[in-house]
């Protein structure tokens, strides 16, 4: 096998290491902490929190509502009692009871509503507990597989890793150093006809002939990759 041929060979399995290697971090954090159970946690913390923000809007309502309806008792009460005998004070009064009954109709409308967002927030706190029970059994269930999947992959990841450092060594120290010092990636692109497969730049006659031959790696004039005959 030619330097350019064990150096695709290499290349491919550097970039299957890669993947392995995204694909293993990617599982292991999934394990640790499974990114639905999260945010499923996240939505349930939030309408919790909204549950508790209306509770308090609620109980305030009440002792407002409370307040105002004992004093309107209180004023109607003395309205009644016959005591005011003055007609100006009577009217003044009764237009006072009037306005506290319109005021304590309002609250009352505000109070319904309150109690609507309440439900609203009851609602979404069971909706949320549910999904996250939900998320979790999932989690659970797909745990043995993952696992299962993870150690797979490490086993290709050591086999791999062996495979590669065995064509690494077949390759000679100055091919070695040509292929490190490529920047552009892949490193390697077949040829096709008489083309980069890369670039898509026709090699030049000469470097056709060294690349028959096999006997010394060439690199495209265009893009740098070292080239390998089909």
């Amino acid at each position: 096998m030619s330097s350019a041929q064990l150096l695709l060979r290499y290349q491919a399995l550097v970039d299957r290491e890669r993947a392995l290697r995204e694909s293993i971090a990617a599982t292991e954090a999934r394990l640790e902490s499974d990114p639905a159970v999260v945010e499923r946690e996240e939505t349930l913390a939030s309408a919790r929190t909204t549950q508790d923000e209306v509770a308090v809007r609620l109980r305030e309502s009440d002792k407002v509502r409370e307040e105002h309806r004992a004093r309107l008792s209180s004023r109607q009460k003395e309205l009644m009692s016959g005591r005011i005998r003055n007609p100006t004070e009577l009217l003044q009064m009764s237009d006072e009871v009037a306005h506290m009954k319109a005021r304590f109709a309002d609250e009352e409308e505000a109070q319904m509503r309150i109690m609507e967002d309440a439900e609203a927030a009851d609602e979404s706190v069971r909706s949320a507990t549910k999904e996250l029970e939900d998320a979790r059994r999932t989690s659970a269930e797909e745990e043995p597989g993952l696992r299962t999947e993870l150690a797979e992959w490490k086993t290709e990841l050591a086999d791999l890793v062996t495979d590669k450092d065995a064509i690494w060594a077949q390759v000679p120290p100055r091919d070695q150093a040509l292929f490190s010092r490529i920047r552009v990636r892949p490193a390697i692109a077949r040829v096709s006809g008489t083309e980069c497969a890369a670039c898509h730049v026709t090699i030049t006659s000469s470097g056709m002939q060294i690349l028959r031959k096999g006997d010394a790696l060439v690199q495209c004039e265009n893009c740098g990759r070292i080239l390998v005959a089909r």
